[in-house]
This record gives C-alpha cells, sequence and structure tokens, in this order.
C-alpha cells in the first residue's frame, strides 16, 4: 500500500502539471474555448479534451476547470488503492494463514513430542530412583535384595536405552538431508530374518508365523526394510491372543511388491486408524485389552522407512477382529 500509494502521488502531481501547461498552450495557440467541453452525464462531469503537455502554469480562466479535474482524479485514485488495499488485506490474510499453519503445526508438534518424550523417560527414571531411595533406607539391606534392585534397575536402563535408540533411528529417518544406501533385496530373506527376530516371543504366546511368499527383488536398504517388516510382525504378536496365528504374504503385482501382515488380535478402533502413525500414539483399546510395553514409536518408524523407500503402507482393521497392514513398495 505504501507502494501504490507513492506511485499515486507522482501520477497525481504529474496529471495535474501536465494537465495545467495543456490549458496554457491552447491560449497561447488562440484555441477556441468551445474546445475545451464540460460534459455532464449520469451526475458525473467529463473534460474533454484530455492533453498531456510539459508542465507550466494554467491561466487564470481554466483554474475551474482544473480544480474539477484534480478533485475527479483524485478520487479515482482513492478508489483504485482503496481497491487495492482490501485486495492485498485479504490475499494477505489468506497467504499469512496458509504460510503460518505449517509453522504452527511443527511448534503443537514438538511441544507434544517434548512432553510425550518427557513422560517417557519420566517413568523408568522414577523406578530407578525410588528403588534407589527405599534401599539406602534399608540398614538391613541384604546382598541378594541389592542385586535384585540392581538387576531392576539395569532392565529400566535398557528400557531408556531403547528409547533413545528409537528417538535416534526416528529422527534420521525424518531428516531429509539423510542419505540410506540402497541396493537389490530379496524381500523373501528380508521377512525370513524379520520372522526369526520375533521367534522368541512368538513362542512365549504359542502364536504360529504362517508365511506365504513369492520371490521378489526390490531397491532399498536391507537392515531398514527388515526393521519395517519386523516392527508390524512384533506388534501382531504382541496384540494377539496366545494360541493363534499371523499370516504374513509377500506378492508381486506389476512394478509392485505387496506384503500383507494379518493378525487375530484385538484390532484397532476406527477413530483410531488415522493417528496410529503419529510419535507416541497407542489406542486405548490396546492398553485396556493387552499391558503391552513399548513407546508409541513403532509405527512412526515403519512410516519413516516405507516413505523412504517410497513406499505406502495400508491399514484395515476391526475391534476384537484383528488387522491387517499391506506394504507396498516399487519393485
Amino acid at each position: 500500500m505504501m507502494v501504490s500509494g507513492f506511485f499515486s502521488l507522482i501520477v497525481y502531481r504529474g496529471f495535474m502539471k501536465e494537465l495545467g501547461y495543456g490549458f496554457y498552450l491552447q491560449t497561447l495557440r488562440g484555441v477556441s474555448q468551445q474546445r475545451i467541453v464540460i460534459q455532464e452525464r449520469s451526475g458525473f462531469l467529463k473534460i474533454l479534451p484530455f492533453v498531456i503537455y510539459p508542465d507550466e502554469i494554467p491561466p487564470q480562466e481554466y483554474v475551474e476547470i482544473i480544480d474539477l479535474a484534480k478533485r475527479r482524479f483524485a478520487l479515482q485514485l482513492l478508489i483504485i488503492n482503496g481497491g487495492i488495499f482490501i485486495l492485498a488485506g485479504t490475499a494477505g490474510y489468506f497467504l499469512a494463514g496458509k504460510t503460518l499453519h505449517p509453522i504452527e503445526l511443527m511448534v503443537d508438534e514438538q511441544e507434544s513430542f517434548v512432553a510425550d518424550a518427557s513422560h517417557e523417560l519420566r517413568t523408568p527414571l522414577t523406578s530407578i530412583k525410588t528403588g534407589v531411595e527405599v534401599a539406602l533406607r534399608d540398614k538391613k539391606l541384604k546382598l541378594a535384595d541389592a542385586k535384585a534392585l540392581l538387576k531392576s534397575n539395569l532392565i529400566e536402563v535398557d528400557n531408556i536405552k531403547n528409547f533413545t535408540d528409537h528417538l535416534l533411528t526416528l529422527s534420521r529417518l525424518e531428516t531429509k538431508d539423510s542419505k540410506i544406501q540402497m541396493e537389490d533385496v530379496d524381500l523373501m530373506e528380508v521377512i525370513r530374518q524379520a520372522v526369526q527376530r520375533n521367534e522368541v516371543l512368538a513362542k512365549d504366546k504359542k502364536i504360529k508365523i504362517v508365511t506365504n511368499l513369492t520371490e521378489t527383488v526390490v531397491r532399498g536398504n536391507p537392515h531398514s526394510l527388515i526393521e519395517l517388516i519386523s516392527i508390524f510382525v512384533n506388534n501382531a504378536i504382541k496384540y494377539s491372543p496366545a494360541k493363534t496365528e499371523v499370516n504374513i504374504n509377500l506378492v508381486k503385482s506389476k512394478k509392485k511388491a505387496i506384503i500383507e501382515i494379518k493378525d487375530q488380535g484385538i484390532g484397532i478402533a476406527e477413530k483410531d486408524i488415522p493417528h496410529i502413525f503419529d510419535r507416541f500414539f497407542r489406542a486405548d483399546s490396546s492398553r485396556s485389552k493387552e499391558q503391552v510395553d513399548g513407546y508409541g514409536l513403532g509405527l512412526s518408524i515403519a512410516k519413516s522407512i516405507a516413505d523412504v523407500h517410497k513406499g505406502k503402507i495400508k491399514v484395515e482393521s476391526k475391534l476384537k477382529f484383528g488387522s491387517k497392514f499391506t506394504i507396498v513398495l516399487p519393485a
């Protein structure tokens, strides 16, 4: 608006000077006054002809006409600048909102992340602190009890280490500048290794893992892909009742590799599905039906790995009827 007002002022002053000298030259050349016509139409006055000449002082007899032209021209500039002000203000309001919205989301996400991370770290640290304080107050503390306390504290320290490892993995994957080495990867071997990682947990719950695999090769990072499949297999086992099945299918369709991991677990509520890939999110159903260890970071890591490999993850789930996760990777 400042630029528009500045140029409007220049145009206004230049127009007035040129108009005044135009009338001056017409007088010097003996131009008949009939050439200077003022027409009235619909309540508006129109000055004819419109002549532009260099700067000069107009003759006295045309001062009234020039004053009329000044008022009309100033009004037109005012209307134009008013329109620019309204248009620029409206556009600025919406553009500013559109620009600031991602920043607002980022700030909210950071605040939520700090709060959630602090909560997750506080739990094991509080447990360690409480155990040590109780032991120090016990004057008859036995060696066996001290060893049991140290063992418990060691488990909590491992939990903190696992938590920080997950955060570092997630941060590395979400960094756009991070470069992960890609190579040709056999998905059958990737799935076998991911299943092998979770065999102990599956045996403890007497869950059978059934695989139906087709030889498929994709371009990717083998360690990241093993982690991706392992996360879904691990979740399928953890959230499934004992003595059930987890089915893993691998097929190749056109230029896509499709991996399906289906369980017979507790399922996910429809309202929770859009949020399951958010950091630290754990559905209420999982907390109420099963006491499962975790930090709500696994699916966030899985989503980041899929994004790095330009893949997609689809979710189908129904409470009490299990879930099916479909991973689609370019092949």
